[in-house]
């Protein structure tokens, strides 16, 4: 994992500064997109970077800073989705603390004539699943069981001694629901300072860092189980609570509340959640809060699932 960690993505002390251009498209569930448009990223360090999103209703520009990130012609809001497909691009395995700090199990899988390792933490059975090929450990799948989410990375692209993908496809429950297509790679030669200097008008943004529900189900050290409801049993209602929430720098959640899910199991989803305690999350060594979401799946017949 540790070698998975220096080779994929473009996040590190070794790596040089770099500029990425993108294509996204957003999908529903019937496959049609929702949102199109271009992910822009200028990165010197993790708090010297700029980053411009546009889709159809979205214009937004995030200034990083030694004392903070900064948010100028915010227009519309980022989907989450695409904030954790970007992440996921850039950033797709764990910081070398915590893989330092965790164990793994290794299982080999035949992927249609594609032998891949698939790497779990031992004993987190919702935790993110790594597909790294047999030879070189490049990341080809990247996978979480609720819901059951791969992320798929093709056309790898070499970048300073990194490997990315050129192409990368999140598909949730069999569906595609966020396609990125990297158009340029480069090189910053120079670093022009004007490009990072954030407008008069820009506002400060929380230091919180938006993770993909996957990365914040590995950091779990203690789940509660949420009671099924006793009506929604009688009604046989069963299915999937989305939960969004930040988790503190104590790893203890804050600010829950409900994305989506059928209203008769929202209230026990919320109270047991409410209720779990992480390990927190580090950025550069040090402990911040991360904004995430969190899927509760109700099953008749059988437990709640986390």
């Amino acid at each position: 994992m540790l070698q998975a960690a220096k080779l994929n993505g473009l996040m590190g002390d070794d790596v040089k500064p770099w500029r990425l251009k993108a294509n996204y498209e957003l999908l529903g569930d019937d496959g049609k997109p929702t949102d199109q448009g271009t992910y822009e990223e200028f990165w010197v360090s993790p708090t010297k970077y700029k980053r411009i999103y546009t889709g159809n209703d979205l214009t937004q520009t995030n200034y990083g800073s030694d004392k903070g990130e900064l948010r100028a012609g915010a227009h519309g809001e980022v989907p989450a989705i695409l904030v954790a497909a970007g992440q996921d691009l850039v950033s797709p395995l764990p910081n070398p603390y915590g893989i330092e700090h965790t164990s793994y199990v290794v299982k080999l899988i035949d992927n249609g004539g594609l032998k891949l390792n698939c790497i779990t933490a031992m004993g987190q059975p919702n935790a993110y699943r790594y597909c790294l090929s047999t030879g070189e450990p490049l990341l080809r799948v990247l996978a979480w069981p609720s819901p059951p989410t791969n992320v798929l990375y093709n056309r790898i692209l070499r970048f300073n001694g990194r490997a990315v993908a050129g192409d990368l496809k999140m598909v949730r429950d069999a569906k595609v629901v966020a396609a990125l297509h990297i158009e340029s790679l480069e090189a910053l030669g120079t670093i022009d300072e004007s490009v990072f200097t954030p407008p008069p008008d820009a506002v400060p943004v929380p230091r919180m860092v938006s993770i993909a529900g996957g990365v914040a189900a590995g950091m779990l050290l203690r789940g509660v189980a949420p009671s099924y409801p006793t009506v929604a049993k009688d009604q046989h209602v069963s299915g999937t609570v989305v939960l969004r929430g930040s988790i503190g720098k104590d790893g203890r959640i804050k600010d829950l509340k409900v994305i989506s899910g059928d209203v008769l199991l929202q209230q026990a989803a919320l109270d047991a959640v409410r209720q779990w305690e992480y390990r927190p999350y580090l950025l550069n060594g040090d402990p911040v809060e991360v904004m995430t979401t969190i899927n509760v799946v109700f099953t008749l017949g059988g437990p709640p699932k986390f």
